[in-house]
């Protein structure tokens, strides 16, 4: 009895029992889970001053080894329970990656001389079920259990609640007892009759950057690639809708509050992890939450060699599917068992180019293609490998960074080795539907974007790249869909966040189109690809000194695409300016890089030199030049259009339709 705290804790409209274990705000009980509770006491003991992570989980959890998640699911429980925003902590500051310091002023109240708990709670009765959390040590053992030293505690604050220090001994063993009564009641219940939404499978879930917690940011693709490649193989699963990586990594770096990210995301659950290597050994932790309710499902820690990398994401797979109570028929189980590539070396090259081609930028798309290439010279039969290789340099022919005469034939090549390889993955049959688009085989093309999307509905860059295909065959209203489809995998992402701006513009909504390009460069003013597509939507709204503005401010921060200097010479023309679009006109046909006909015959068109203008297009259709897929909707090419070898050239592309 000589060591029972003698003081009460009073912060804000909060007074806390570290002796009845009882949290109250403004006379009603806040109610906390056990280590919830211990961690705010923790916290308030050190108020002040910074508590590292470890410090506090062995104040949390003495004697025991656990993930350092459950500590980050705590605090989180614990900041909707006082009503914290993160943004702007009242109770709970942040150290990221080291800790929490308890920053509002507390008070320290003698409990003998000031009964504000008893005065409070006297007139209510509390009887509720108290329950340790259930979280599982991380050496795979049972979870921690306290259910007498629960009772107790519970049994102890109810009496006294009720009756005061005093206490009454045949009350307090009533009221210990009826409370007993109820808890076996309420866990017969629940055991016997199990709600109908127990065991309701999870529909949506979100896979997290995973934690590089090496310190070296040269494996940061490890930690990446593992968010990735688990985003990939749960994407494949049916019934399951799961976020893009696109959108899922907005979050890295950053702490998260798992339901708040569930609402952005529009997800059920959330996975996290982080990964950890020494040497050739990896430990790789993860964890499972129930945003729903903000429980925990699930957490595991695995201890592998760096070979086995591959292998674990396969078995983290299958445990996911299996937590979220997905029946998987055999096709499934194969999907989340198919092998990218036997080699480890080769995986992490596959990571490599994976994490130089999402940073983005023509460098780093060339060190992209340099990794691939390396990947499929150490397993040829690497089928996601091709397929990589393919999309790098199809995406690049699009924006004239490649030429495509030398890079079409590579593209094709790396295509058609993919689906030789494995005739079953989406990736392959994306490649291979970029490839028959630029050839201008419409029908093979859509047979290949629709395979895509049956082989993974949840590939949120097949409904994207389909969009466009559909946008430049005319058919706007399945395109639409398409576009909504993207952005519902992949919401937060900036790639299908234009797609939102691309709808209306085929509705000519300008207006609207220029405010959803503005809300883009909102979340990055420093992507010069966003103030590019601001000024397109400026330019098709007629308001050119605006578009000229934002084309100039799109090349000071670095972009040095042809299609950038040929728009911005529209623009020039347009705004009555010919003088500044015959210089960019002169640029580019005398520079060294390729530049495509097609595009470069734009300002032709519009500085009214129509000879030269279908010059340049039949040059393109010569060489088979890609960017005439887009004859059908640039309206740049209106004065074009009632003339009969304009529409020749159409047919003779494949396209029959025709729009501003």
């Amino acid at each position: 009895m000589s060591s029972r705290p003698t003081h009460l804790y009073e912060f804000g409209p909060f007074v806390l029992d570290p002796t009845e274990r009882t949290l109250m705000r403004e006379g009603q009980r806040v109610r906390l889970r056990p280590k919830v509770f211990d961690t705010l006491v923790a916290l308030l003991e050190h108020r002040g001053r910074l508590v590292e992570k470890e410090e506090l989980m062995q104040a949390v959890w003495p004697g025991q080894i656990v993930e350092e998640g459950n500590l980050n699911k705590n605090v989180s429980m614990l900041r909707e329970a006082l009503g914290e925003s993160r943004g702007t902590p009242t109770y709970i500051e942040t150290e990221p990656k080291h800790g929490y310091r308890f920053v509002a002023q507390v008070r320290t109240v003698n409990r003998d001389t000031e009964l504000v708990l008893e005065t409070r709670t006297r007139t209510s009765v509390v009887v509720e079920e108290e329950t340790e959390d259930d979280f599982p040590p991380a050496d795979g053992g049972e979870p921690e259990k306290n259910a007498v030293d629960s009772q107790a505690r519970m049994g102890t604050a109810s009496s006294a609640q009720i009756f005061g220090k005093s206490g009454r001994r045949l009350k307090r063993l009533a009221a210990f007892s009826a409370a007993a009564a109820i808890t076996v009641l309420v866990a017969s219940i629940y055991v016997f009759y199990p709600t109908s939404g127990r065991n309701e499978p999870i529909k949506s879930v979100a896979v997290m950057p995973f934690v590089n917690e090496s310190g070296d940011p040269d494996v940061e693709y490890l930690s990446d690639g593992m968010s990735e490649s688990l985003i990939n193989n749960l994407s494949q699963l049916p019934d399951v809708k799961v976020t893009a990586r696109s959108s899922s990594f907005k979050y890295k770096g950053k702490e998260i509050d798992p339901r708040q990210v569930a609402r952005e995301l529009g997800v059920e659950a959330i996975l996290t992890g982080r990964v950890l290597r020494r040497g050739d050994q990896l430990q790789i932790s993860v964890e499972l939450v129930d945003a729903r309710n903000n429980t925990q499902i699930w957490g595991k820690r695995y201890n592998r060699d760096a070979k086995d990398l591959f292998t674990v994401q396969g078995e983290i797979s299958r445990e996911i599917a299996g937590k979220l109570h997905l029946r998987l028929i055999e096709s499934d189980q194969k999907q989340l068992a198919r092998d990218v590539t036997a080699s480890p070396v080769a995986y992490e090259l596959l990571l490599k180019g994976r994490f130089y081609f999402e940073k983005g930028g023509t460098e780093n798309g060339k060190k992209a293609i340099g990794y691939y290439q390396q990947a499929i010279a150490v397993d040829p039969n690497s089928a996601l490998a091709y397929a990589k290789l393919s999309l790098v340099y199809s995406g690049f022919i699009n924006v004239n960074a490649l030429d495509p005469k030398e890079f079409t034939p590579k593209a094709e090549m790396a295509a058609r080795k993919a689906l030789e390889l494995d005739d079953s993955l989406a990736e392959a049959h994306l490649a291979m539907a970029h490839v028959h688009h630029y050839a201008w085989d419409w029908a093979a093309a859509e047979r290949e974007h629709r395979r895509a999307i049956e082989l993974n509905p949840n590939l949120a860059a097949a409904h994207h790249a389909y969009m466009f295909y559909l946008t430049v065959q005319g058919r706007n209203d399945e395109a639409l869909a398409e576009g909504k489809r993207a952005r519902e995998l992949d919401p937060l992402s900036l790639r299908t966040g234009t797609t939102a701006v691309y709808e209306q513009l085929l509705g000519l909504q300008f207006d609207q189109a220029i405010q959803e390009a503005k809300k883009l460069l909102e979340r990055d003013q420093s992507n010069p690809d966003l103030h590019a597509l601001l000024a397109y939507t400026y330019a098709k709204n007629r308001q050119y000194p605006q578009a000229i503005a934002a084309y100039q401010e799109a090349i000071k921060l670095g972009d040095e695409s042809r299609d950038t200097q040929v728009f911005l010479g529209e623009a020039y023309a347009k705004a009555g300016e010919p003088e500044k679009s015959r210089a960019i006109l002169k640029r580019l046909e005398t520079g060294k890089e390729y530049i495509s006909p097609a595009v470069l015959s734009i300002i032709y068109t519009v500085l009214g030199e129509r000879e030269q203008a279908f010059a340049l297009l039949e040059r393109a259709y010569s060489t088979h030049d890609q960017q005439l897929i887009w004859l059908g909707i640039e309206s740049n090419f209106d004065p074009l259009r009632s003339d009969p070898r304009f529409q020749d050239l159409m047919r003779r592309v494949g396209l029959s339709h025709s729009q501003a």
